[in-house]
């Protein structure tokens, strides 16, 4: 049972068939001479068809109504856009000035027009702006995993290290374990490892179960840090806490986690305390040509 309904002012309609065409999931269909929403049980609600009509013929009651606006393509830069692409760094000194939800809150929402498979729009997002509760969580898994490491160079600590060395979680113990002199050195002189001080946590989630679940949140992620790069914030992303938020239960809850829901990306966002120069170096892509002049360089 369709709970939505696809309208099409026929007064309106030049009948140019655009619609139509773009219909990728052959919802709409030409009846007659018209277009028409012939199978609505098949539409993903990507309305494409609301923002391919040159006339604003169609309305489309499953998506929560909104307000359309043509598209600025004055503001369509490719050469700003490269630059904010290449400039974009992992920013782990913030100022201590904090970040309101209303900056927060402008910056999802040019993230929530992230692409998702099927059109699924399963990317849900928590934001922390409880400094206390931040630290706490990056000390904590500090704390959590300088024990395991303890642990690790015991008798039975080296067995399971045997056992497991394939594990993921198992080979980032190993990258990070030798290095926890330094970071027991970071903490002791009063500064979050995991964290960095940042004054906002950001946790990108989605279902525990379903397909390219994982690929949403990153693209999600991606433009999200773009954006906020280019409003003068920096962000960092967060590995160890997307690691202890699938171990700890507890954890989930304090940083409301919804249940049924994995945070699949976490990033801390604040002003940086440093700019960057220059961009850093990278080395070509890695790309394999097939059907082209280039593949006989």
């Amino acid at each position: 049972m369709v709970a939505f309904t696809i309208r099409i002012d026929q007064k309106e309609c030049t009948n140019c068939g655009l619609c139509v065409k773009d219909c990728a999931s052959g919802c709409l269909q030409p009846r007659g001479e018209r277009p028409a929403a012939a199978h609505p049980e098949w539409c993903t609600r990507c309305s494409h068809c609301v923002a391919i009509c040159p006339v604003d013929a169609i309305e489309h009651g499953g998506l929560g109504g909104g307000h359309l606006r043509p598209i600025k393509r004055d503001k369509l830069d490719a050469e700003s856009y490269r630059e904010i692409v290449i400039s974009r760094r992992s920013v782990r000194w913030f100022k201590p000035e904090p970040v309101t939800w209303e900056e927060v809150q402008e910056i999802l929402e040019a993230a929530r027009y992230s692409p998702t498979a099927s059109n699924t729009m399963d990317v849900g997002y928590t934001v922390v702006l409880d400094q206390a509760l931040i630290r706490q969580t990056g000390l904590g898994i500090f704390s959590t995993g300088a024990r395991l490491k303890r642990f690790m160079d015991t008798v039975p600590g080296k067995l399971l290290r045997r056992l497991f060395q394939r594990s993921e979680t198992m080979q980032i113990l190993e990258r990070y374990g030798d290095r926890i002199e330094l970071y027991q050195g970071v903490v002791a002189r009063g500064r979050d490892p995991i964290c960095y001080d940042a004054p906002a946590l950001i946790l990108i989630h989605g279902p525990e179960s379903g397909r390219f679940v994982r690929e949403n949140c990153a693209i999600a992620g991606a433009n999200l840090t773009n954006y906020a790069h280019a409003k003068g914030y920096g962000t960092c992303y967060l590995g160890f806490v997307v690691l202890a938020l699938d171990w700890d239960k507890k954890l989930r809850e304090r940083l409301a986690v919804p249940r049924g829901r994995r945070a699949n990306l976490a990033l801390v966002l604040g002003r940086p305390a440093h700019r960057y120069r220059n961009p850093v170096l990278r080395p070509p892509a890695a790309v394999n040509w097939v059907g082209a002049e280039e593949s006989r360089l």
